[in-house]
């Protein structure tokens, strides 16, 4: 069963579920939801395409709970997502017309940055997007990384 703990007008929306096939759909509608509610002056379906694209991933590869959090911060939206498996992701090759693979590919190719944090039980990927420009996205907090980073190019 999935839980949903929101504080919207504070800037922070969570969802925990399952790794059930359903989990992607659930983080797209909650970060539709949230970004709405937000107003956000960026590319909403870039928002919510890296949300869906890093569940997935969770669902797929580390078949452990699933939590998702949004959150806006001084010009900042970050998307984690944790999940129990300790391995780092990995960005693949995909082959051919093989349509597996291209998850990492698009969030690096979306988001302003990203990466991986460890955490004593699993890992939590994450994106970020910046809101504002100037001074307020530059302040966007520093985050200890030991897990591939890849900022947007």
């Amino acid at each position: 069963m999935s839980r949903t703990r929101t504080h919207v007008a504070h800037g922070l929306i969570e969802l925990h579920t399952p790794p059930f096939a359903s989990a992607p759909q659930q983080a797209r509608d909650l970060a539709l939801a949230a970004t709405m509610a937000w107003g956000l002056p960026l590319p909403v379906d870039e928002v919510i395409l890296v949300v869906g694209e890093l569940v997935t991933n969770a669902v797929r590869w580390a078949r452990t709970p699933i939590g998702v959090r949004l959150a806006m911060r001084q010009g900042v939206v970050r998307i984690e997502v944790a999940d129990g498996d300790c391995r780092a992701p990995r960005m693949a090759t995909p082959y051919g017309t093989d349509e597996r693979h291209r998850g990492l590919i698009v969030v690096a190719a979306l988001a302003d940055r990203w990466g991986c944090e460890r955490r004593r039980r699993g890992k939590v990927v994450w994106a970020e997007f910046d809101v504002a420009t100037g001074a307020a996205a530059q302040s966007a907090c520093p985050v200890a990384v030991d897990c591939a980073m890849a900022p947007r190019t």
